[in-house]
């Protein structure tokens, strides 16, 4: 069941399915998504208010000297109010004079230039309008729509449930960081990847742990972790090996898969099916390959269970400051540096794309798409981008 991967994507995504809404508190919605277009429930500003510390006046006896008056029961038209930034205009005035065009004597004050009507002014309903749309259902409350929601006075929001991705590395071969390595061990770098990725994408992380080679152990906590998320992701086992269980492991469970076998490079040997809404990803082991296809497959699809309207990768498109190799049937996802200056955007291949190699991956910050078709591509060819994030 091998799929390319714009078909392997769309399956991904028709499986993924947005979680149930809930009310967290305002406090609480940072990275959250709404689930409700958000309206303003009345003007904003509600009156109307000074742009300056100054005096509020009526402006057709702007020539006058005017008594200063600081006690709002004591003003009418032929005295000027004292304001503070930010403070309501009383409804008869029509101008405030900053306090660097005033010249007080006795009491009273006198403009030092000629000001126009409504100057300083910010109009009651000038920023919002009541009734409108402050944050829109599907979008991405972050640290500026926080405070736009405090800012109109929002306490209860609607927001849709985050995801929980449970996380299950494999491999009699792998250690932590911090264990004895015997000869032919190697570190536990997609559990610390996977988890750094998905809590940054705002979604909850259980980590189910670390299991060896053994086709019942992993039975056991597949069923176990499939009670507990949404998302199943797990690293190790996918491909044609002796010791790769991972598609037994989903036909035992009774897994739908939909695909074993991508033309991703590197990262061809991805299992992805479902249990109902859950989504179940077998990731091949090599880091390099678990990066491409979190970022390709499992990042949009997280977006898309968080309620975002933006789900999918945007694409980028730049010119590479180096000529490339791929060969046709396969899409290479290339790491590079993505650069920009006064003359567009640039990409600087790095220099291993081997799958065994994640220093490189650890050092770019984007894939270069060359889909099945390309081929090869000399020096300044405009390609497609997806940015690493």
């Amino acid at each position: 069941m091998k799929k390319n991967v714009l078909e392997a994507l769309e399956i991904v995504l028709d499986c993924s399915k947005t979680k149930p809404s809930q009310t967290v508190f305002l406090s609480d919605s940072l990275g959250r998504v709404a689930c409700i277009d958000i309206l303003a429930k009345s003007d904003y500003p509600c009156l109307n208010k000074t742009a300056m510390d100054g005096y509020a006046i009526v402006y057709k006896n702007k020539d006058k000297p005017l008594k200063e008056v600081f006690d709002i029961n004591q003003f009418d038209e032929n005295s000027a109010f004292r304001l503070n930034t930010g403070n309501d205009i009383p409804q008869i005035c029509d101008s405030v004079i900053e306090v660097e065009l005033i010249e007080k004597h006795d009491g009273y004050i006198k403009l030092s230039k000629n000001v126009e009507k409504y100057r300083n002014f910010v109009f009651a309903g000038s920023e919002i309008k009541k009734g409108e749309i402050v944050i829109k259902k599907g979008e991405l409350i972050n640290e500026q729509k926080m405070a736009l929601l405090a800012y109109v006075g929002e306490v209860l929001i609607e927001v849709y449930q985050k995801p929980i991705v449970g996380i299950i590395t494999t491999g009699d071969e792998v250690v932590f960081p911090g264990a004895t390595a015997q000869k032919g061990s190697v570190y536990n770098t997609n559990y610390f990847y996977l988890n750094g990725f998905v809590k940054k994408l705002n979604a909850e992380c259980i980590y189910f742990g670390h299991i060896r080679d053994n086709i019942n152990e992993l039975v056991e906590t597949y069923r176990y972790a499939l009670s507990r998320c949404d998302i199943l992701v797990s690293t190790g086992g996918s491909s044609k090996g002796t010791k790769d269980f991972t598609k037994k492991v989903f036909e035992a469970l009774g897994i739908d898969i939909k695909f074993d076998e991508t033309t991703v490079k590197p990262g061809k040997p991805l299992i992805f099916g479902n249990l109902g809404d859950k989504l179940v990803f077998g990731m091949p082991g090599w880091p390099s390959s678990l990066v491409v296809n979190t970022q390709v497959f499992l990042k949009p699809a997280l977006k898309k269970l968080s309620g975002l309207t933006n789900y999918k990768n945007a694409i980028y498109y730049a010119s590479t400051t180096k000529s490339m190799h791929s060969r046709m049937g396969k899409d290479y996802f290339n790491r590079a540096i993505l650069t920009y200056n006064n003359k567009g955007l640039f990409i600087e291949p790095l220099e291993s794309q081997d799958t065994s190699n994640f220093f490189s991956m650890a050092k770019a910050n984007c894939l270069v798409w060359l889909d099945a078709s390309t081929g090869d591509v000399e020096n300044g060819t405009l390609l497609t981008v997806i940015t690493i994030d």
